[in-house]
């Protein structure tokens, strides 16, 4: 099967892009998956983690997005969120105290206990 095009955009910059098998969008209680081939369509993207994937089973990359948008056309993805935290740049101390008062960096330490 053919790679697609993701992009990652928060307002004015763009955080990654590139070719990857698919991408995994929280989009409710069911997550979504892009692949090539996928049908034209505009979603609702949910707090949550958005997996790029190397293949069906391989998770290339993992980012965490707080609610946002994914256009999805001729194979490219964008995702475009207010905010996109990549998985390494999570700093659990300081995620802690933020997660006292926002819900957001309390999903992320949440997810960050379940991921090897």
């Amino acid at each position: 099967m053919a790679d697609i095009t993701y992009r990652l955009v928060v307002p004015y910059k763009t955080v990654e892009d590139g070719k990857a098998w698919g991408v995994i969008l929280p989009t409710g209680e069911i997550n979504l998956t892009v692949i090539s081939g996928r049908a034209p369509s505009l979603v609702k993207v949910d707090e949550g983690m958005v997996k790029i994937m190397a293949s069906e089973t391989e998770v290339k990359h993992r980012l965490f997005v707080r609610k946002g948008f994914a256009s999805i056309a001729n194979d490219v993805c964008t995702i475009a969120s207010e905010m996109i935290i990549p998985i390494e740049k999570v700093k659990l101390e300081e995620f802690k105290e933020k997660a006292e008062k926002d819900s957001f960096y309390q999903m992320i330490l949440e997810e960050m206990k379940t991921i090897k």
